[in-house]
């Protein structure tokens, strides 16, 4: 009987998932970026990101083996949700189908079809003799091929030639290339190689990056050799050189969840381990052990060659660039041993051993010196009933960094957050990358963050508010300063899947500027306001609408400029294997200070937030072709223009010119 149940549960919710368009991997992974990262107000390029979500969504999770920890790696998913979903699974036995999710009363559709990508049923409890249903209806009604070829090649060429060419400033041409092969041989081994080549850098493999990647195998829960990552904690110890920041969910970006150790596949040039690392296994304990040796970017003293910086940007553009390339060697060795029980605990010891090749010159008291640095750590994650605390201590030998927080769930569809950090101005990390103002660095720093995910009849509403300060000097300020940010949003769905989302977003933050002779420290308040509408035309026609006004002020130096944005964005399914994605976007800003963020649709694995500012427009044409199943063919070309200006950018990157144009081409296999 209770088979019977489940068989009309994934008939019912299968047939009705089918009646609908699904969207493709890469069109999941970008409406999910663009919740998470859009409130960004840095123009960077934030592509690892995008490997992060493709890597979930490329590898769901078992809904049959799951834990609520495992759980709460998916975005949208917190302590709540996971025990909704493992009481289900505990209740009526394990899942047939992931769409048995939408049988759940405690679950928000609107949620269920957000986090279902990223999950799969690892076993079929179905078979097609025994149940005389047809294959289209059940998941796993093919048997896959053990071996399995991922490969994306990319390549891209600025139309307009910089002064950098123009002068033979740049040492190689203006071509971007990027080529990344990943072989899967059934679910246990991973192998990988990539090699990627910025535009004026003078060699296709100016960065190469491989692994090789063993899984589940016995005891062995993970093995990585060549590059990789380690994620433990919150990250103030050791974690990717990229995550999740302050963005439009509340909730999710405040806690991590990482993966322990995996293998490396991102094109960011630094703060990865080369070497290997282990996890392994046994019973409620796993042990971690890693060992690292990888050459660095610095600038050298040449007379006490001594460390002075370690510039990360990965560019090697210019002679003066190449200079700095791989300048020292950094040794690192270390483990971790963590014990869970059952659903309730998960706490961890943590520590590693740096050892560079010369020595640090410090600039202040406050940084590096010497050549060998040691790190240790305590994290932990609990649940009681409605409530999660999750936290880190981190102790460098002169201080210790914490980062603590609770997330609590009382009523239904309604989850609260607080999050205090506390990172010493004389704590110097190496490779963390912990929840704070300052893009994972963790010194200098003390904050306490609020947020509320609110979803109800009416719609959703996210609410934030951090307050941070930096108690001494930091690069930007020559005193303390301080600052806070309140954010508040507001989304809905109606008739269908059109969608209204409001946002409104406060920061004020201490800055410097020259007053005079002197510089002083003033308050800058920017204010930004959004409203965008997102409606279906038809089944295959998706239009999105946007106005964005945003202010800029310092009332000390009589400073008010103001910006504008105003996008029409379009997605076009004109084939079966044909999409298309569109936008125009008309901008007016008073300078840079009052420049308007946008992400954009790019090639799969591309995400770059864009900052607009001055006069003119912007707009872009995105295919997408899939002339078989294993093949795809992408292109972008996209344009600025600012009339009322006579060139672009500035320094080696200027453009005699007041158009900005680029075209890329990419090609992606997955056999």
């Amino acid at each position: 009987m209770m088979k019977l149940y489940h068989l009309l549960l994934t008939l019912l919710f299968t047939s009705t998932v089918f009646s609908q368009i699904i969207d493709s991997t890469e069109i999941q992974a970008e409406e999910i970026l663009n919740e998470i990262v859009e409130e960004s107000y840095d123009e960077t390029d934030n592509s690892d990101l995008y490997n992060t979500i493709e890597e979930l969504l490329l590898n769901p999770i078992d809904l049959n083996s799951a834990d609520v920890f495992e759980l709460q790696k998916i975005p949208g998913v917190d302590l709540n949700v996971a025990d909704i979903i493992l009481s289900y699974r505990n209740r009526f036995g394990p899942f047939y189908s992931v769409n048995e999710l939408y049988s759940m009363r405690e679950l928000n559709r609107d949620l269920i079809n957000k986090i279902i990508p990223f999950l799969k049923t690892e076993k079929s409890y179905f078979t097609k003799d025994s149940l005389n249903v047809e294959n289209s209806f059940m998941e796993e009604s093919f048997i896959p091929s053990h071996l399995k070829l991922q490969l994306r090649s990319r390549i891209g060429n600025d139309l307009q030639t910089r002064k950098g060419f123009e002068e033979g400033i740049y040492v190689g041409n203006k071509l971007r290339a990027y080529n990344r092969i990943i072989l899967k041989y059934s679910k246990y081994i991973q192998a990988g190689i990539l090699f990627d080549k910025d535009a004026g850098e003078n060699s296709f493999n100016d960065f190469n990056s491989f692994h090789l990647n063993i899984k589940d195998y016995g005891l062995l829960n993970n093995l990585v050799l060549g590059d990789y990552v380690l994620e433990f904690g919150q990250g103030l110890m050791l974690w990717s050189p990229y995550s999740f920041s302050k963005g439009s969910d509340a909730i999710f970006p405040v806690k991590r969840n990482g993966k322990t150790v995996k293998p490396y596949t991102s094109s960011t040039e630094y703060d990865f381990m080369r070497g290997g690392a282990s996890k392994i296994d046994y019973s409620d304990f796993s042990l971690t052990a890693f060992y690292s040796s990888k050459k660095i970017d610095a600038n050298i003293d040449s007379t006490t060659n001594k460390i002075t910086s370690t510039p990360k940007t990965g560019l090697f553009l210019t002679e003066n660039d190449l200079r700095k390339k791989n300048r020292v060697t950094e040794n690192i060795f270390g483990g971790r041993i963590s014990y869970k029980f059952q659903n309730y605990l998960k706490v961890g010891l943590s520590g590693y051993n740096s050892k560079f090749s010369n020595e640090f010159e410090p600039s202040s008291i406050y940084d590096l010196k010497g050549d060998n640095f040691r790190y240790y750590s305590f994290d932990y994650d609990i649940n009681i009933s409605i409530i999660n605390l999750f936290g880190e201590f981190v102790y460098n030998e002169t201080s210790v960094a914490n980062l603590n927080g609770i997330i609590l769930t009382p009523i239904k569809n309604f989850t609260i957050t607080t999050s205090i950090r506390s990172y010493p101005h004389n704590f110097t990390n190496l490779h963390g990358f912990a929840f704070g103002e300052q893009s994972g660095k963790t010194s200098n720093e003390f904050g306490i963050y609020y947020g509320i995910k609110w979803r109800n009849y009416f719609g959703l509403v996210n609410f934030y508010y951090d307050q941070f300060m930096f108690p001494y000097a930091t690069f930007e300020n020559p005193v303390p300063s301080s600052g806070d940010e309140i954010y508040l949003s507001y989304s809905n769905k109606f008739l269908g899947n059109n969608n209204l989302y409001l946002r409104f977003k406060s920061e004020r933050k201490d800055i410097s500027e020259n007053s005079g002779e002197l510089k002083s420290v003033y308050k800058r308040i920017r204010n930004s306001y959004r409203a965008e509408l997102t409606y279906d035309i038809s089944n295959k026609l998706r239009m999105k609408s946007r106005i964005e006004f945003n202010t800029f002020r310092i009332d000390e130096v009589d400073i008010n400029e103001k910006g504008l944005l105003v996008f029409q964005d379009l997605r076009y399914v004109l084939t079966k294997s044909l999409l298309i994605y569109s936008r125009i976007i008309f901008f007016d800003t008073d300078s840079f200070n009052s420049a308007v963020y946008e992400f954009e649709n790019d090639l799969t694995g591309v995400l770059t937030n864009l900052a607009v500012y001055d006069s003119g427009m912007r707009w872009y044409i995105m295919l997408r072709y899939k002339p078989i199943e294993f093949l795809t063919l992408s292109m972008k070309y996209a344009e600025t223009y600012k009339p009322n200006v006579k060139t672009l950018s500035s320094g080696n990157n200027l453009i005699n010119n007041n158009i900005d144009n680029r075209i890329t081409l990419q090609l992606d296999v997955n056999y």
